[in-house]
């Protein structure tokens, strides 16, 4: 994985310990290549983990980045895309976690989940 995945991975995985407690969501954060396609990629991805209310498809050595989240949240699909798109242009991942989960409304904690999944292919 890119430096920069090894020099963030610490911040990431606090900034979602940090949202899911407050929020009570399950935030998953899967890491690896996005390939051709990112979009797809992270649609798949979000499919195969409906119990998670957000996910952030990161590919480090592109510096690429896909967000998707639960149909269920009836989040303002512009108001999402402005919270987080300063943040991800920036390349702070924490900071883009931190200000999506805080759109979220809060919910009791439910079925856990990994926080960072990586996938190298």
């Amino acid at each position: 994985m890119a430096q920069w995945w090894k020099e963030n991975a610490d911040r990431v995985a606090e900034a979602i310990d940090t949202a899911e407690r407050i929020s009570g969501h399950q935030i998953l954060v899967r890491v690896g290549p996005l390939g051709r396609h990112p979009a797809r990629v992270a649609d798949k991805f979000a499919i195969r983990y409906p119990q998670a209310s957000l996910v952030f498809c990161v590919d480090p050595k592109r510096r690429v980045f896909e967000v998707r989240w639960s149909s269920s949240l009836q989040l303002d699909s512009n108001q999402a895309t402005a919270s987080v798109q300063e943040h991800l242009r920036a390349h702070d991942l924490p900071r883009a976690i931190t200000a999506l989960a805080a759109l979220l409304p809060h919910q009791e904690e439910g079925e856990e989940l990994p926080d960072i999944i990586e996938e190298t292919d």
